[in-house]
Order: structure tokens, then C-alpha cells, then sequence
């Protein structure tokens, strides 16, 4: 998307507000094989997540199983991070859907509210942690919304 590829700044506010940004990805039928994982958005430099929602297509034409698992992007890019400064682990996941859903995040011990401003961007991550039963290509979203820290 344009924010991950840096054609569109992620927004940044100067004061205490909070910003809330929808970052939106093209899932393949492939992407969405178990253990898939990469990056959706971005959680800009000094800034601290708040909240954050996952919202989808119909990706799973059969029984409900496609669940997300979301947090930051470890740095060789395979998998979630459990830096601290990361949170520590997933921040959360979706709970199973086979239609199009809107979810907020089932928290994973805290780690959302851990994480802790870097001096650098954070790409956030999506994985597949339920493969869908019978996967259909669709529209992922992750609607963020971050602070200054």
C-alpha cells in the first residue's frame, strides 16, 4: 500500500492527539496459507499504539477458522516481534471469521500498551495464525490508532 512503499507519510500529529489511520492490503488466495506473514502499515517513529481494528472480506468460503494474529514486524521480516520495546509479543488476534468482518483485537497479554516509542518506523505485521478452510482472495484492513509517546 502507499504508506508501506512511502508514497503517503503516515500521519503524524504534533500534539497529544491521536491519530487513526486504516491501512488496507490485497490478500491473494496464498497469502493466506498458515504461518503467512508481512507487513501492513506502519507505526511512525515516537509514537505508541492505542487501539487497533481488523476489518476483512469474505476470505473463508467455508466453516469459520481464518484468524489474524497482529503486533510489529520482527527485523529480519518472518515473524512477529518479542522485543520489548515491541510489546513483547503479538498485540492481539481476530477471533475466526468466514465472512467479511470488523474486529477489534483480542489483547494478547498487554502487549499493545507495552510498546514503547522507537526512534525509528515500525512496520506492522499481519499473520496467519488459522489458515482459512477454503481460502478466497479478498481485502485485508488494520485500522491504527497511535500516539505520541
Amino acid at each position: 500500500n502507499d504508506y508501506l512503499t512511502g508514497r503517503k507519510p503516515v500521519p503524524t500529529p504534533a500534539d497529544a492527539s491521536l491519530a487513526c489511520v486504516r491501512f488496507e492490503l490485497a490478500m491473494a488466495t496464498a497469502d493466506l496459507a498458515l504461518n503467512s506473514i508481512g507487513a501492513i502499515g506502519v507505526l511512525p517513529a515516537g509514537y505508541v499504539p492505542v487501539d487497533l481494528y481488523v476489518d476483512g472480506t469474505d476470505m473463508d468460503s467455508s466453516t469459520a477458522a481464518l484468524i489474524f494474529d497482529v503486533g510489529i514486524l520482527d527485523t529480519a521480516g518472518t515473524g512477529i516481534s518479542t522485543d520489548a520495546n515491541d510489546g513483547g509479543g503479538k498485540w492481539g488476534s481476530t477471533t475466526a471469521a468466514n465472512t467479511a468482518f470488523y474486529q477489534r483485537l483480542t489483547p494478547s497479554l498487554n502487549a499493545m500498551t507495552a510498546t514503547k516509542a522507537t526512534n525509528a518506523d515500525r512496520k506492522i505485521a499481519v499473520k496467519v495464525a488459522t489458515a482459512p478452510t477454503t481460502a478466497v482472495a479478498g481485502t485485508l484492513g488494520v485500522t491504527l490508532f497511535y500516539r505520541a509517546a
